[in-house]
C-alpha cells in the first residue's frame, strides 16, 4: 500500500464523520473520490461509494490495509457465517485466526461484527483450536457464546471473565498469572498460550487482546488476531511487557 492511498483512506475517514453527522453521506459520495490516488482504482471504488461502509471499517482499513479484501467484500455481505476451520488450520501447531475473515468477520457481534470487535474471540478460539484440536471452536463459535452468555458489555468490550469461567466451556482453564518475565517464560516454554489483554500501543490504540504462542530463542511469537505482520515476527518481551494490561495462562481441561 502507498502512501497516498493511506492518505486517501486517512481523509476519507474524517470527511465521512464530519458528512455523516450532517446526514450529507451523498455528499460524502462526491466528494471523497477527490481525495483517492487515481492510480488506485479499488480504493477508488470503495470512496466513491463511501455511504456503503460504517465510519469505523474505513478507520480500520487506514490503520491496517489487511482488511481492504475484508472491506471491498463488505456491500455484498449479509452478515452470516460463510465457513469453518479449514484442515490446514487444523494441522498448524497454532494457528492463526484473524478476526476480520471473510469467514467469520461480517457476523455480529457486540457494538459492531467480529472484524471489529471480535479480538477475545478470535484470541480464545485460536487458543481452544491449539490445545484441544476441536474444529468446531471457530471465532464465530466464541462470539455467539460470548454474547449469549454475557461476556461482552456494550461500550466497554469483552469482559476478562470470559477468559476463566467462560473458557472452560471450550475445553480450557484460563489461569490469571502474574506480568513477569520469568512467570511468561515458564508458560510458554512449558506449552501454555497466554492471551494478554493489551494497552495503547503497538498493537492498538484503544484496547485489544493478542496471544502469546511460545517462546524462541529469547523471543515471543504473537497471534494478533487483527494483523498478519505483526504476527509473523519476534517480540521481546520488554517491548510487550509496559502494554499488556492483564494476561491468563491456558490448559486443556
Amino acid at each position: 500500500m502507498g502512501c497516498r492511498m493511506v492518505f486517501a483512506v486517512v481523509l476519507a475517514g474524517i470527511c465521512i464523520k464530519l458528512l455523516g453527522v450532517l446526514g450529507l453521506f451523498q455528499a460524502a459520495e462526491e466528494i471523497l473520490p477527490f481525495f483517492a490516488g487515481k492510480e488506485d482504482e479499488e480504493i477508488n471504488a470503495i470512496l466513491e461509494d463511501a455511504s456503503a461502509y460504517p465510519p469505523e471499517l474505513l478507520e480500520a482499513l487506514q490503520r491496517n490495509p489487511e482488511l481492504l479484501e475484508f472491506v471491498k467484500g463488505y456491500p455484498e455481505s449479509d452478515g452470516r457465517v460463510a465457513g469453518g476451520l479449514s484442515q490446514e488450520e487444523l494441522s498448524e501447531e497454532f494457528p492463526l485466526l484473524l478476526q476480520y475473515d471473510g469467514r467469520w468477520g461480517y457476523a455480529s457481534f457486540g457494538d459492531d461484527n467480529i472484524a471489529l470487535s471480535g479480538c477475545a474471540p478470535a484470541c480464545l478460539s485460536m487458543v481452544a483450536v491449539a490445545l484441544t484440536g476441536n474444529s468446531e471452536v471457530s471465532p464465530d463459535v466464541v462470539a455467539d457464546y460470548a454474547m449469549d452468555q454475557g461476556y461482552y458489555q456494550a461500550g466497554v468490550g469483552t469482559m476478562w471473565s470470559l477468559m476463566t469461567q467462560g473458557a472452560e466451556a471450550f475445553g480450557v482453564q484460563g489461569r490469571e498469572i502474574n506480568l513477569d518475565r520469568n512467570v511468561v517464560f515458564s508458560e510458554l516454554e512449558a506449552g501454555h498460550p497466554i492471551i494478554c489483554s493489551m494497552r495503547p500501543g503497538d498493537f492498538t490504540t484503544t484496547g485489544h487482546f493478542i496471544v502469546l504462542t511460545k517462546a524462541q530463542d529469547g523471543m515471543i511469537s504473537v497471534n494478533d488476531p487483527f494483523s498478519r505482520e505483526r504476527s509473523s515476527r519476534l517480540w521481546d518481551y520488554e517491548t510487550l511487557e509496559y502494554q499488556i494490561k492483564n494476561l491468563w495462562s491456558f490448559t486443556a481441561l
